[in-house]
């Protein structure tokens, strides 16, 4: 097989994938979230605007200031895109929705980055083959596939550190690369703070790889290797892109990035059920505690085929480790790929583990982990295959494998649709599934998700000019429940009050975190329970007539 029609053919799966991607935008209830970024979009994209109209007043002080307050402590890539794609396709998809497609944008580019690097590294054949099963486990991946659909910036930053990481890669071997790099380094800076970790991992890849290239001496003593000439552009390009991009950066320099560095390094408490404790406060969870929900979330069935592509692989990985000018060219590419995915991984994974900010929101924090553990995935599924070639007869060797991994790609898929638009409270076997998962001590859901068939209930069932109340956490609702208003997707007389003893309807979200919950359901449990939603035998919501 050729380069060429392998490229082809990957880009085919990238347009299926961006087309699967659209079609779930509407399952995906609006989160907390939605109603801090795309705000902020909005106005981000109205100032661009008047820099396209080459108005001079856009880049007073004033101008900047009114449009980048709000939500200025997080960078602002991400939301410029929410804001465009708000004012593109706000006519087809309305208010709700239409900024979200800024998020699926960012989803397909990291699907064809997966592909981008299995075939560089892996061949045309082979690199499709593991390309393919990474993006499919990709868009089988429950909660990836619902972030996916938010506007949050976890899966933008997910998105342009694998952009940034993608190019520092090829950098090693192309040398345009280092400079596009810098760019896309600065790019991934400016999306969120995850982005500037990149360079952990890249530079303890150059270090290993790089070992016995000649570099300087330190001392006369140890010789040092080479470094990429990649990290001068992202030192240098890369802050240089991240201020341009951040207007609100230009005016008081050095107080405004201290302002940003703090704001994450005092990151205010967000409650987090781990094991039946909640944690609020420093120290907000346990180092282990990113782990652990990584491995009871991820699908079973990617994580073993990621676990067998490393245990194949890591005669590839200690090459280029222990002898890193050793062997061909192809089998260093197919060690570089496997190393750089697991330093990245883990990275990405450790960020959060290893940080006194709060390990809130389930897998929310190390999204960027997610694309590289699908990568591996794709190669275990590959290494399987090729491993069946010489294990067994034909025609077994072909159907053995292709089966394997066909079942684990349906039963990850399986899993998704099984909780479809509640992927967020999606547990896999190891913990039992959400019941499981509730039984010891873990949140069913959270991100305070106004799910789109409780407003579609509300929308048949509600008396006429009802008044609702959620519990335990009503002010998210306020705000999200004015979207669906906005975009006529709720009754207009419809509203969700401030006051509990002014409503007709109180809606309980079964969220443990917040301490009043067991206090708000002995409160109310005389009230007829109208509706509620079930997943997993685990009630998610539940309306209650009060009046």
């Amino acid at each position: 097989m050729t380069m060429r029609r392998a490229g082809w053919l990957a880009a085919g799966l990238v347009a299926l994938y961006l087309v699967l991607q659209l079609a779930g935008l509407k399952q995906v209830g609006l989160t907390d979230d939605d109603d801090f970024y795309i705000p902020a979009g909005i106005e981000y994209a109205k100032w661009l605007g008047r820099v396209v109209r080459f108005d001079r007043g856009a880049f007073t002080q004033q101008a900047i200031e009114a449009a980048f307050s709000p939500n200025h402590e997080h960078p602002p890539l991400a939301k410029y895109v929410f804001g465009v794609c708000h004012f593109a396709f706000g006519a087809w998809l309305g208010p709700t929705d239409s900024a979200r497609v800024g998020t699926v944008l960012f989803s397909t580019l990291t699907a064809a980055l997966l592909m981008v690097l299995a075939l560089f590294h892996l061949g045309p054949r082979r690199g499709l083959f593991a390309g393919v099963v990474g993006v499919l486990l990709l868009l089988a991946l429950p909660r990836f596939y619902f972030h996916s659909h938010a506007a949050t910036l976890d899966v933008p930053v997910a998105a342009m550190y694998l952009l940034a990481a993608t190019c520092a890669l090829l950098a090693e071997r192309r040398g345009w690369a280092a400079w596009v790099a810098g760019v896309t380094f600065g790019l991934a800076s400016a999306t969120k703070l995850n982005g500037p970790f990149l360079i952990a991992p890249y530079l303890v890849f150059a270090l290993v790889v790089r070992r016995g290239t000649g570099g300087p001496r330190a001392r006369g003593l140890v010789s040092l290797p080479r470094l990429p000439f990649a990290l001068f552009p992202m030192a240098v390009v890369g802050p240089l892109v991240f201020l341009a991009l951040w207007p609100w950066m230009w005016f008081d320099l050095f107080p405004r990035v201290g302002q940003y560095v703090g704001f994450h390094l005092h990151h205010y408490g967000i409650y987090f059920l781990y094991f039946g404790t909640i944690y609020d406060k420093d120290p907000f969870a346990p180092w282990h505690a990113p782990f652990t929900m990584a491995a009871i979330t991820v699908p079973v069935a990617t994580s073993l085929l990621a676990a067998f592509g490393l245990w194949l692989g890591r005669t590839a990985i200690w090459s280029r480790i222990a002898r890193p000018t050793a062997y061909g060219e192809g089998y260093r590419r197919e060690g570089d790929l496997l190393l750089y995915s697991v330093l990245n991984a883990a990275v990405a994974i450790l960020v959060v583990a290893l940080s006194g900010g709060p390990k809130y929101g389930g897998a929310k924090l190390f999204m960027p982990f997610f694309p590289f553990w699908c990568l591996l995935a794709g190669y275990g599924a590959l290494r399987l295959y090729e491993a069946a070639q010489e294990a067994l007869p034909r025609p077994w060797a072909r159907v053995v494998p292709i089966t394997a991994t066909a079942l684990a790609v349906v039963a990850s898929a399986g899993l998704q649709l099984r909780f479809g638009g509640y992927a967020l409270s999606e547990y896999n076997a190891l913990a039992g599934g959400l019941r499981g998962a509730t039984a010891t001590g873990f949140e069913r859901q959270y991100y305070d998700i106004a799910f789109r068939d409780l407003v579609a209930w509300l929308n048949e069932h509600a008396p006429k000019n009802a008044r609702v109340h959620f519990l335990p956490n009503n002010w998210e609702y306020v705000r999200t429940y004015k979207w669906y208003r906005q975009g006529g997707e709720l009754r207009d007389d419809i509203q969700v009050t401030q006051a509990p003893g002014q409503a007709q309807l109180i809606i309980v979200t079964h969220e443990r975190r917040f301490a009043r919950y067991g206090n708000d359901l002995l409160q109310h449990r005389k009230y007829e329970v109208l509706e509620e939603k079930v997943v997993d035998s685990v009630p998610i919501w539940s309306v209650l007539k009060v009046r």
